[in-house]
């Protein structure tokens, strides 16, 4: 398969190092000119623009994180006047409020451009029939992966509020090729047509692209051995544009991080120390091209590795691995991201219960189940039902009305819970 933007995705690594410098230099004399945050920062600091004189010098840089731009909203990390921004999209990202992002109509385009390169590396043509499996309501990038493969000359059909039964009937119908979905989404399509026993060779399906969330091998493997197609995995960030950070392509060797826009870094996550290349450790990156929310060394919170050695398909961008886990607290259960503090905070707003809780998430077959139990005080009857049926139906709809997520509920002694964990994650054992 041709490379769509051979300009850019063939670059030598000295003609990719020197388009970021200046990219780089750039934006850093735009943002301290224009974003109160990067001035302060950058005098606490100590650091002029005039000061990062190469690639290496972005170390002396403060990171940046989610609480930053949490503390910056709505509109103060943003690097153009409000005029000029044409869409905005909350990312709450785990945290109670949400952060105001912010589009230029340039941004949009160079994102759908990221989009159509990321489809391209996964073969996606102008005689594909390209099925949308995306909430385009909650998920940004719903509609920017829509414009992408269109922009490849494929006919799209947006299907992200069909019920799977539909979504299987319309699949097979129109002879889609090529699924485009988050991981969860694909699982639940597999478990679906395994219960009911549907031969998946009724379809036409020749690849599906996961976007939107991390996905296990495991994952991978059942999605491919029972569709009987290829998968190909995108990475985006949602402050920054998901999907469209990095991409695979046929070779299966990482995913290309898109260079020619992003600046990527892997950090010790305790320490802020730089690693080399292959040790794993939390992403950080660095916009070069976003004019409405530029971000410098923003610290990702997801754990990969980047790779150097060069790819068979041609492409000489660095090459990531997929998300293995999480730097910080962050949890992600079918799809949903959100902190333990925060299923916290519902608990502490409980009468008869104690600040103590656990969350337990295990894989069953395809989906994932979430357990919380929680610590009751002495003063409530144990031995009625009635007082604790209701106890726990009132955690369970606070928990579903803040994530949407349904858990479930174990109320457990008084002090059974002390010492222990808050979070234990069975699903490491299925990467």
């Amino acid at each position: 398969m041709p490379i769509i933007d051979s300009k850019h995705e063939s670059l030598s690594r000295s003609e990719i190092r020197q388009m970021q410098l200046e990219r780089l230099q750039a934006i850093l004399n735009r943002i301290v000119r224009n974003v109160a945050h990067y001035q302060q920062s950058f005098k606490s600091a100590e650091i002029l623009p005039t000061d990062i004189r190469s690639l290496f010098d972005i170390q002396k840089l403060p990171l940046i994180d989610r609480r930053t731009l949490l503390d910056n909203i709505p509109y103060d990390m943003f690097a153009v006047p409000l005029r000029e921004v044409v869409r905005l999209h909350p990312s709450r990202a785990g945290l109670r409020d949400p952060v105001v992002i912010g589009h230029t109509k340039n941004d949009i385009l160079v994102w759908t451009q990221l989009k159509a390169r990321g489809f391209s590396a996964a073969n996606i043509t102008q005689n594909d029939m390209v099925q949308v499996y995306l909430d385009y309501a909650l998920f940004p990038g719903a509609v920017v992966a829509h414009y992408g493969a269109e922009q490849l000359g494929a006919c799209v059909t947006p299907l992200y509020s069909m019920p799977i039964p539909q979504q299987i009937e319309i699949m097979r119908n129109y002879r889609t090729t090529v699924l485009i979905c988050t991981p969860t989404r694909a699982l639940h399509i597999v478990r679906y047509m395994r219960e009911r026993e549907i031969d998946p060779k009724q379809l036409f399906l020749r690849a599906v692209v996961f976007v939107g969330e991390s996905w296990a091998l495991r994952t991978q493997r059942q999605v491919e051995d029972f569709l009987f197609v290829d998968v190909f995995g995108n990475y985006g960030v949602s402050e920054i544009c998901i999907p469209g950070v990095a991409y695979e392509c046929e070779a299966h060797n990482g995913l290309h991080l898109s260079e020619d826009h992003f600046i990527a870094e892997i950090i010790n996550p305790d320490t802020g120390e730089v690693l080399p290349p292959g040790r794993r450790g939390e992403l950080v990156l660095t916009t070069l091209t976003r004019e409405a929310f530029p971000l410098i060394r923003f610290r990702t919170g997801d754990v990969t590795a980047i790779h150097e050695e060069e790819c068979s398909c041609g492409r000489t961008f660095l090459r990531m691995e997929p998300v293995a886990r999480r730097a910080d607290d962050m949890l992600v259960v079918e799809g949903v991201e959100f902190l333990p503090s925060e299923i916290g905070m519902v608990i502490a707003n409980m009468e008869h219960v104690t600040s103590n809780y656990r969350l337990i998430i295990q894989r069953e077959g395809t989906r994932d189940r979430l357990e919380v139990e929680v610590e009751i005080t002495p003063d409530i009857f144990i031995d009625q039902l009635g007082p604790l049926e209701a106890l726990r139906e009132r955690i369970e709809e606070d928990i579903f009305d803040l994530l949407r997520i349904k858990p479930i509920i174990k109320l457990v002694e008084p002090q059974s819970l002390e010492g222990k964990e808050h979070v234990v994650d069975l699903r490491e054992n299925d990467h």
